[in-house]
């Protein structure tokens, strides 16, 4: 109330100095002159457009001075409720210091709303176990049995309901009253990496242990691992799923599923005061613009093809982690395929009008993490003698670059077909 007051008071101010500023205008412009009195209709036009220009400068300034405080306060309540949070942690008992459902498990919620006069605040938790480096760590040397060390509690507060709220980031550590005893848990390190073996920071790992109701989400740090501290023990209960916005995603297997009964990386196994290590590489997702034409490249389509990539998720049999069938082109032979995982793509035609005649580059292809790339099926009419004979030079295939870039066919090769009996 105040500030409005103080407002008005200077506002009237300025006008009044407005005012003689005007008169005295007037009385030179006359003098001049040698005008009768009263305004002109030059002088008002004068007038009004100064009074507009002071005004609209007043009124932004006003309503400036009205967002800063407004700022001040919703970053005062967030301080303010980061505060109170932390004396609930400080307060309670050490071993109730940590997440529901968590690593280490408590009796904090992840997530938590609140409804302040300044706005609606979320409050989102995370309770790490640290390895302080003092006594060792586990798996070094020396090895620590006991890695928990203590607990550090970070909490982001963000404000959906406020005016250019940046999200506030607090954390504080939590140490415990007695002396550290072995540990009857082990340690999950998890490491990401993207396709060239550069660490990914930020990447988003979620973690769930249903035998022990463990469901966590958190991020890697700046060399890309996360480390959780003193988890439970059990064999392959750890189901790990890696994702970050705008790239690709890894994951673990259930051993023995009908899909995938012998996946190469299967839920993780944490044992008692060991370390489990496990990587996931994820990159940056791909796009593939696939046109079908004709051999005097002509537009055709609806056209169905086969995409089978080159990884594999399971052996014993053979499980592909990208084995799509089928795509189609339209009407004018073009198909887009987004949020492609970087591959060395086969592709095969599953129609039944069209022989697949050859494609631009050649299969299998190489699709690399973050690209745009083309791809062009050349197809011809159905011919049950047909086959397609794709020769190339070996010695230009040295690597993945190479097959979509530089590797031609040989023309002039021969070609010798015959019939087994």
């Amino acid at each position: 109330m105040n500030t409005v007051v103080d407002f008005l008071i200077w506002y009237t101010y300025n006008v009044t100095v407005y005012m003689k500023f005007i008169a005295r205008l007037r009385k030179k412009i006359l003098e001049h002159f040698r005008w009768v009195a009263g305004f002109g209709l030059v002088e008002s036009i004068v007038g009004v457009a100064i009074f507009a220009i002071i005004g609209v400068s007043v009124y932004s300034t006003y309503v400036r001075i009205f967002q800063v405080i407004r700022a001040t306060k919703e970053k005062d309540a967030a301080i303010a409720l980061a505060n109170e949070e932390f004396e609930v942690v400080r307060n309670l008992p050490y071993s109730d210091v940590g997440i529901m459902n968590g690593i280490p498990p408590g009796k904090i919620p992840a997530t938590q709303v609140f409804q302040r006069a300044e706005g609606r605040y979320t409050v989102s938790t995370v309770i790490r176990n640290i390895d302080d480096l003092f006594d060792g760590t586990a798996g070094g040397t020396p090895n620590d049995l006991s890695p928990a060390d203590y607990k550090l509690a970070e909490l982001t507060i963000t404000c959906t309901s406020c005016q250019r709220f940046t999200p506030i980031v607090f954390n504080t550590r939590v140490s415990p009253k007695n002396l550290e005893s072995a540990s009857t848990n082990g340690s999950l390190f998890v490491q990401v990496f993207d396709a060239n073996g550069n660490a990914v920071k930020d990447a988003t790992v979620h973690i769930v242990n249903s035998s022990s109701s463990i469901d966590i989400t958190d991020v890697t740090d700046n060399t890309g691992w996360l480390r959780i501290i003193d988890a439970p023990p059990g064999v392959n209960v750890y189901q790990i799923t890696v994702s970050k916005n705008g790239y690709s995603t890894e994951q673990t297997y259930t051993p023995g599923s009908p899909q995938n009964p012998n996946p190469i990386k299967p839920h993780a196994t944490v044992a008692v005061q060991e370390v489990t290590q496990t990587s996931f590489a994820i990159d940056g997702l791909s796009t593939l613009n696939v046109s079908s034409v004709t051999e005097s490249c002509s537009a055709v389509g609806p056209l169905n093809f086969h995409l089978k990539g080159s990884k594999l998720i399971g052996t014993s049999p053979d499980v592909y982690k990208y084995d799509e069938n089928p795509y189609v082109t339209d009407s004018s032979g073009i198909k887009v395929i987004p949020d492609l995982e970087w591959d060395t793509l086969t592709i095969t035609s599953t129609n039944a009008a069209y022989d697949l005649a050859g494609t631009i580059p050649l299969s299998p292809m190489g699709l690399a993490p973050s690209t745009t790339q083309n791809l062009m099926l050349v197809v011809a009419d159905k011919d049950p003698q047909a086959i397609m004979v794709t020769v190339r030079d070996l010695l230009r295939l040295s690597t993945q670059k190479h097959i979509f870039s530089e590797t031609q066919p040989l023309t002039t090769s021969r070609v010798r077909l015959g019939t087994l009996h």
